[in-house]
């Protein structure tokens, strides 16, 4: 075991290079003040700059729901028709809307990057003032306002790791997840509060601990922790930077603050429980039993390891035992390797302010929370976070301290300890990209027509990677939630209210490979929905895939002998059985090309429609075949004198060059393939039994 001399000579090996100079002539202090600055925000936009083309989605619905028609004032005495009590979060929504317009999407996506970079800067600050520098005689904290390279290198390390921090890509997409980044806010704040508390004993720093652990509850539950996360952080700033346990105690006075805020967070459970609430339990929650408190623990335990984590997966995929059990292993091997490293190089307060801070922001949701809960919330480890970034920190500073080439080394060790969060989050966020896409086909359906009646057909309410990265993690983008639907998604977008519905048609779903998915609405077949699709003005469908997903406009069904434009048909086919009355072609985007054909049937038939394009010198660039309206409304379920709009579209790959495309279009039978006759409007057949239309720009 190392001892207190062995740890001073260490770290004054550190704090030297071979020439003898100090680490400061060798990297400038600035450059890594500048790092400190620009890091979380160029990290927040790196890594999420996708999030601010986000629309609203699962439960903001419910949040800004939930904020109309109230005062600012009773947010914070009723969360009635609410399940929880966040007054802080809503009423800074509150004021985001009266800046910025309630249905400003980016505005509000802004709001959570803004709050994520914000912490990344205050956890530097707070590790500057955690680094115990061994090459002064003091510590850290007793020192004046400069700054040295090692500690200004933690504090680089700390808040890039947390702005990396892989289950913030659950968080920072969904603005309801505010509440998260919003309580971290505040116990940062309070930390920062305490250390210079703790160096000048001034009573606004107190005043400030107090108020902001004080309100930490108010803006998500798991602040009640905040008082005893401030203690443990207290005590850690008394251990001294040698690495021994003795503990130097002083400003006595600040006991009592911490426990007055010990006290205001206990008080806070008894409020939260008078506080009016929708929420089907009464009282305080329960413990949770042994069983469930344990996998919660080791669930937390994969977040505080994340660096090592994905080592877990592999190995539950190669050997028999649960991914549990690997978590476990593979996390305790990486906290003692940790804790070593750290005692021996005098860094046992960043050992135990890291991994007690962790532990103590995590006690709420281990100890109330489901297992099925904890499992699938990934983001209730972005306050914990906190910690495992000051531990990983930590480490990373040390071994690159070891370095005659230390920003090398830090830049070397720092990636590739992030290459998989990183990967990860980009992946999460790309996950979201391409579940909410549709979302905005929705909006724009009602905003172009809000006196329509719309059905979306196949609208997702989860999306997911069929792969996990993380072990016990199991994430994906709730779109809908099942207490919701497709018209309350929209109207928080529009400040309207446009008539949308949803169903479940699962006799035209789509499987990708790569991802797994659920839908929205009441599970029809095929007479069912027939009967459906006659009541609305237009229907969208919802197509998958695993690359971005589709929301396209199908047609509708027309009133039942609806007089049109003209009496002629466009193309008789099989001598009068169906007509088409008006069909046209037009160039959408570059890539793509939509028809809209309005068919009519007269007798009762089986066949199905084929659109064909194909560039002038006879090549087949892409076809759309299959039943009107998007597959769903075939022939043999129509009545006689039905008509329907059917809107296709067909994705041309390679565009010609000369821009000259044909579209046919026809019947054939499904058995046989033989197509039908079909005749123009000037009563002639047309070869290769195809209608012609001409591609035209839209």
């Amino acid at each position: 075991m190392a001892t207190k001399f062995d740890s001073l000579k260490l770290a004054k090996k550190m704090a030297l290079s071979e020439t003898g100079k100090p680490l400061g002539d060798i990297v400038s202090v600035r450059t890594v003040w500048w790092l400190r600055l620009l890091t979380p925000p160029v990290l927040a936009l790196a890594l999420y700059s996708p999030v601010l083309r986000m629309p609203f989605f699962w439960d903001d619905v419910a949040n800004f729901s939930f904020l109309e028609g109230r005062s600012m004032a009773s947010l914070w005495f009723s969360a009635a028709g609410f399940p929880y009590y966040r007054p802080l979060g809503f009423s800074l929504f509150r004021v985001w809307q009266w800046l910025f317009g309630a249905t400003n999407t980016m505005a509000f996506h802004s709001l959570n990057l803004l709050v994520l970079t914000c912490n990344g800067w205050m956890l530097g600050l707070l590790a500057l003032r955690l680094w115990p520098d061994s090459t002064d005689g003091r510590k850290a904290l007793e020192r004046d306002s400069e700054e040295t390279l090692a500690a200004g290198l933690f504090a680089w390390l700390a808040s890039t790791l947390l702005c990396s921090f892989p289950f913030a890509a659950i968080v920072v997409p969904l603005v309801a997840s505010l509440f998260h980044l919003l309580v971290t806010s505040l116990v940062l704040l309070a930390g920062l509060a305490t250390v210079c508390y703790w160096r000048g004993g001034h009573g606004l720093w107190a005043l400030v601990m107090v108020v902001c652990a004080g309100l930490a509850p108010f803006a998500h539950e798991s602040g009640v922790a905040a008082g005893l996360a401030l203690s443990a952080l207290w005590f850690g700033l008394a251990v001294k930077s040698d690495g021994t346990k003795k503990l130097s105690i002083k400003n006595r006075s600040g006991h009592l603050v911490l426990v007055a805020v010990v006290m205001l967070n206990a008080i806070f459970p008894l409020w939260w429980r008078i506080v009016d609430k929708m929420r089907t339990e009464s009282g305080l929650p329960n413990v949770r039993p042994l069983a469930e408190l344990w996998h919660n623990a080791v669930f937390f335990l994969d977040a505080l390891t994340f660096p090592v984590q994905p080592l877990s997966r592999l190995m539950a995929q190669v050997l028999p035992w649960k991914e549990v059990y690997w978590v476990t292993i593979v996390g305790m091997l990486a906290l003692g390797w940790a804790a070593i490293l750290l005692w021996r190089s005098g860094n046992i307060r960043l050992l135990l302010v890291g991994i007690s801070l962790f532990a103590i922001l995590s006690l709420p949701a281990i100890f109330t929370l489901p297992q099925l809960y904890v499992v699938v919330s990934p983001r209730l480890t972005v306050l914990p976070a906190v910690g495992a970034a000051l531990l990983w920190g930590g480490v990373i500073s040390v071994l690159a301290l070891r370095s005659r080439r230390i920003m090398l080394m830090s830049v070397l060790l720092s990636g590739a300890l992030l290459v998989v969060p990183v990967r990860y989050i980009l992946s999460r966020v790309s996950l979201h990209t391409r579940a909410l896409e549709p979302v905005w086909g929705l909006v724009r359906a009602a905003q172009s027509f809000p006196n329509d009646s719309h059905l979306v057909v196949n609208a997702t309410t989860w999306l997911a990677l069929s792969g996990h990265t993380y072990p016990l993690v199991h994430d994906g983008v709730v779109v809908i939630p099942e207490y919701h639907n497709p018209g309350d998604l929209a109207s928080i977008h529009t400040d309207g209210t446009t008539s949308i519905d949803g169903v479940n048609f699962p006799l035209v779903a789509e499987e990708p490979e790569r991802h797994y998915y659920d839908v929205w609405g009441e599970v029809l077949h095929w007479e069912a929905m027939a009967e459906r699709l006659r009541q609305y003005d237009r229907v969208w469908l919802t197509t998958y895939g695993d690359g971005p997903l589709g929301f396209v406009e199908v047609g509708n069904v027309l009133p039942h002998r609806q007089d049109t434009v003209g009496d002629e048909m466009l193309a008789i086919f099989d001598d009068g059985r169906i007509g088409l009355r008006s069909g046209t072609a037009r160039m959408r985007f570059e890539d793509e090309v939509t028809i809209e054909l309005q068919w009519e049937m007269y007798e009762a038939s089986s066949e199905d429609v084929f659109v064909h394009a194909f560039d002038c010198g006879g090549k087949l660039l892409g076809m759309s075949d299959g039943p009107p309206l998007g597959r769903m409304f075939p022939f043999w379920l129509w009545v006689d004198g039905e008509r329907v709009r059917d809107v296709r579209r067909i994705s041309i790959a390679d565009w010609p060059t000369d821009g000259c495309m044909r579209v046919e279009v026809g019947l054939f039978d499904v058995n046989s393939g033989v197509r039908l006759a079909v005749r123009g409007a000037d009563g002639k057949t047309r070869d290769n039994h195809a209608l012609v239309l001409n591609v035209v720009p839209n």
